[in-house]
């Protein structure tokens, strides 16, 4: 939380010397932060890596759900020292067109996707976005999303995907 104050993200971090997978540190990062057990999530798969805002790593985004419901939202414990506040968006309101808007960043050629989460006063933008909207194009049917332009000879160009993803 320390570099991204006040952004709205998933559970994530740096792979520890004690991940065997991206995955385990996926996993990891989630019982680190919102204290969810891993076995209480069913992992459905991974989206393609995608480089973070300063392209100096990989974010290696996987898509999965609950076992069980979370009842109540106010009884979620999380690590205060990471996360500021826990909330959910229903499908339907994000999958929803009048709450989704496209933006142009700075000098950005770029059309990144925004979503207003009216009742939070919430504005979900950058990486986190542009994960959720991969994975809506991908239950929409409408193929991968459209990755940035990335101008060649930068170094963002290493984190091109060689092939497109099975998943995302």
């Amino acid at each position: 939380m320390r570099n991204h104050r006040g952004e709205v993200s998933f559970p994530g971090g740096k792979r520890d010397p004690t991940d065997k997978t991206v995955l385990d540190t996926a996993l990891r990062e989630m019982e680190e932060e919102i204290f969810i057990s891993r076995e209480k999530v069913e992992v459905l798969g991974e989206c393609a890596p995608l480089p973070n805002k300063g392209c100096t790593m990989k974010v290696h985004p996987f898509v999965g759900f609950l076992k069980e419901p979370i009842e109540d939202l106010a009884t979620i414990k999380f690590n205060e020292d990471e996360v500021q506040k826990v909330f959910t968006v229903p499908l339907q309101d994000l999958m929803n067109p009048e709450r989704r808007s496209m933006v142009q960043f700075r000098d950005s050629k770029v059309l990144y996707p925004v979503w207003k989460v009216d009742e939070e006063d919430i504005t979900i933008w950058g990486l986190t976005a542009f994960i959720i909207d991969g994975v809506l194009r991908r239950i929409a049917k409408e193929g991968p999303a459209q990755a940035t332009e990335i101008p060649t000879g930068t170094k963002a160009e290493r984190y091109r995907p060689a092939k497109p993803s099975a998943f995302v």
